[in-house]
């Protein structure tokens, strides 16, 4: 393979990915947003997020929604959107929580289990993700595939 094409094909895979990492940025983050205390969201918001036990039928009497649009477009050079979850221990009973929060950019997704809390709540779980309804896992990670391509094609153009 000449050297111009593999230049070229680095280039695209470059392209695409500076590409999906701006339109992630100006997207709107949808996140889950649910309490294991609430009446009810125990079946589908409780440690383990189960998405096929949310009870439809009584959303849309009540209209509510157990997901929310994040403002991801905030604009801050200090803020960002994240899908927060969380497991406490609050008074002995232990309370799983999605919800839309806005962190340091400079703070790393983990940062939050090393925030304070209050004296009656013991924090077992915190984590914060950048992709839609990614706070539903039990342990959520970072996609790094938009990082990750660009190598890997490289590579295996070195073959």
């Amino acid at each position: 393979m000449s050297q111009n094409l593999k230049f070229l094909l680095v280039a695209v895979c470059l392209l695409a990915a500076a590409y999906k990492i701006q339109a992630e940025k100006n997207k709107i983050l949808e996140c889950w947003h649910c309490s294991s205390d609430t009446i009810g969201s125990k079946d589908f918001c409780d440690t383990t997020f189960q998405e096929d036990n949310i009870p439809t039928e009584i959303l849309k009497d009540r209209r509510i929604s157990v997901s929310r649009h994040c403002n991801n477009t905030i604009n801050s050079m200090h803020e960002r959107a994240v899908c927060r979850k969380t497991v406490e221990k609050i008074n002995g009973e232990t309370i799983t929580k999605r919800f839309c929060y806005y962190t340091n950019k400079s703070d790393p997704l983990d940062h939050c289990q090393k925030d304070p809390t209050e004296s009656s709540v013991q924090r077992i779980f915190c984590e914060d993700c950048e992709t839609n309804k990614c706070n539903s896992a039990k342990k959520m990670g970072v996609m790094l595939g938009g990082v990750v391509l660009p190598v890997l094609v490289a590579k295996l153009l070195e073959l």
